[in-house]
């Protein structure tokens, strides 16, 4: 089986197949970046994406598993696969990355975080994640970037089945078959996952911190005539996990989360029109058993969406589109829902050995503020080999309820967190070799921060309130290649990073210097071998002791390793083992990740 990383950096793909047989002969088309279908000759912007085959071969137990692997990104966990864990683009902040799935916004509006526990690996087909500032296409909260998940989907009477065990009580089912209607098809997807997971905290409860997940999924599509196509996506997740927190606190959750988008597609010609609508909940649930009182945070999101794309000759593209969405939540607030408007404009022109590009959009925020982001980006092709790209733009992120909202804390006086990026690439591809190095510099004003008031509580707890205060400056060099030597498919990937807080000049919390990836894949016959590498450099975890003097989590590595055996047509067995150096994986304060982990898998597929 071919395993594949496509990276489209401007107009260049870079494709790495992690194994010694021929790649398919498909070119990775790029949805995310432009809203629309776009080649990889056509794309200015820095996207990496992964495909079903290659998540198989990762066999992950997490999304994040998935995305801690790309260049640029990087994961802080509260422990394993279960547990809550944010991601980071290029030294972001975890809220300062827009996450779809299916084009559907999925964030709490409350702490503006994604909850990637409660996403089955085994439910996702492909993710693209775009590098950089894309406000001025998706509006609020792309300042670092923007990840989308697609969902699983396939043709009809296309079926699948796997079963999972491993470390700590560890299993897994999953099944999804295809059914076609017509000039149609629908899937159907499930998978139930448990785990009694293990001690995330040394410090405080000591005891297993387990969870289970359970997710449903739907996706399909329906020609309707020549011209217009009909797609649906949804899915149902629901589960549990626990964490450790000092009596009387909440220490378990329980989370109950959907969407659904329904969008019809029109294309004669050289013109395109989507429109779609959907909806969004996420909703969680902390408690501790025997303890009065439950913290409940839920959000409701309404949004549709109408887009449109017209080739205006050989060489000029033109799309725009208009974007209303409706947030609503649960609790005590002053105010619990507001409605948000953008509409945008995008053109890109191919004039041979240049490519460029230019995007505005405005936003209006009900009762924050309006903001307008722009994006201009060139690339220059020196030859089929070698290209150099630029691009600036602007993005914003509009408060989160918390922030404004939260009673007799909030400050509904904050504006939203502004930034102004720029990016420099060169690709090279040839001879089997591809490579690229990216240098970006992201400069974000007016961030939020919750602060001490001097102030206490009833209890004796300080009072933290929050304001426009804080800047920081995320600078630094990304460097990916994929190649192949003596019978390996090898890829490296390197970011060096620089984030400091503009006001003090001290390095920001949670962010390494220094981030590592190679991978090196082999195939032969009936079997495959990968082997993941990873280095974690060292963290500022902010002055946890008191003494004016910042403290640091250690850096680490990582090793994991995954043999799979095809048996027998459809059927393939693979064993798994995650950290095999038994390394002591700390990515936030106290919170361990996990140890030494092995699991086995067996599946069947009919396709």
């Amino acid at each position: 089986m071919s395993l594949k990383t496509r990276l489209s950096v401007l107009s260049l793909a870079l494709c790495a197949s992690y194994a010694a047989t021929a790649a398919p002969d498909y070119e990775t088309i790029v949805v995310t970046a432009d809203r629309f279908d776009t080649a990889p000759e056509q794309q200015l912007a820095v996207v990496n994406t992964i495909e079903r085959v290659e998540i198989e071969e990762l066999a992950p137990i997490s999304v994040v598993d998935i995305l801690e692997r790309l260049p640029g990104l990087s994961v802080t966990r509260t422990g394993g696969a279960g547990q809550t864990a944010n991601i980071s683009i290029r030294g972001s902040e975890s809220d300062h990355v827009l996450v779809l799935i299916d084009g559907v916004r999925i964030s709490s509006a409350t702490l503006g975080s994604v909850s990637f526990s409660s996403l089955a690996p085994e439910q996702v087909e492909r993710i693209e994640v775009v590098k950089g500032a894309r406000a001025a296409v998706w509006g609020s909260d792309a300042i670092g970037g923007v990840v989308q998940i697609f969902t699983r989907r396939l043709e009809g009477g296309q079926w699948y089945a796997s079963g999972a065990v491993g470390s700590n009580n560890y299993s897994r089912l999953s099944a999804g078959a295809g059914i076609s209607h017509g000039d149609g098809s629908t899937s159907l997807t499930v998978s139930q996952e448990q785990s009694d997971g293990f001690d995330v905290r040394r410090d405080s409860e000591t005891d297993d911190d387990g969870y289970d997940r359970l997710t449903f999924g739907l996706n399909g599509q329906q020609n309707l005539s020549e011209q217009w196509l009909l797609n649906w996506s949804g899915q149902y997740n629901t589960g549990s996990y626990e964490y450790d927190n000092s009596a009387p606190y909440s220490n378990e959750a329980d989370y109950d989360n959907f969407f659904w988008n329904l969008e019809a597609q029109y294309d004669r010609n050289d013109f395109s029109s989507k429109l779609s609508a959907g909806q969004a909940r996420d909703y969680n649930d902390n408690y501790r058993a025997g303890e009065p009182g439950h913290s409940i945070y839920e959000t409701r999101r309404n949004q549709l969406s109408w887009i449109n794309q017209y080739q205006a000759g050989g060489a000029l593209t033109l799309s725009g589109g208009v974007d209303y969405y409706n947030e609503s939540v649960r609790g005590d607030y002053a105010q619990d829902e507001r409605d948000v408007v953008g509409v945008f404009a995008l053109a890109r022109a191919d004039l041979g050995a240049w490519l460029l590009e230019g995007v505005v959009r405005y936003d209006d925020v009900e009762n924050i503020d309006s903001e307008v982001s722009y994006n201009t980006s060139a690339a220059y092709r020196f030859n089929d080999q070698w290209r150099l790209s630029a691009s600036y733009g602007t993005a914003f992120k509009a408060p989160t309820f918390n922030d404004l909202y939260w009673p007799e804390l909030g400050n509904d006086q904050l504006t939203s967190e502004t930034s102004k990026n720029v990016d420099l690439t060169l690709n090279y591809a040839g001879n089997g070799y591809n490579a690229y190095v990216s240098v970006f510099q992201n400069k974000v004003d007016d961030l939020i921060n919750w602060a001490k008031t001097g102030e206490k509580d009833d209890n004796g707890w300080d009072i933290y309130k929050p304001s426009n205060v804080d800047k920081a400056i995320l600078k630094g060099v990304e460097l990916g290649s994929d190649f192949e030597l003596f019978g390996l498919q090898h890829q490296l990937a390197y970011t060096y990073l620089d984030a400091e807080d503009d006001s003090s000049g001290e390095q920001l919390e949670g962010r390494s210097e220094h981030e590592f990836d190679y991978s090196a894949a082999y195939v032969r016959s009936q079997w495959d071998l990968r082997v993941d590498y990873h280095y974690q450099g060292k963290r500022n975890d902010g002055d946890n002791n008191y003494d004016g003097n910042p403290d640091f989590i250690s850096p680490y590595h990582k090793v994991d390793v995954s043999l799979g055996y095809a048996f027998t047509q459809g059927w393939k067995v693979r064993l798994k083992a995650n950290n095999l150096l038994d390394e002591e994986v700390i990515s936030n304060g106290s919170y361990y990740g996990p140890g030494a982990e092995w699991f086995l898998s067996l599946s069947y597929s009919d396709f």
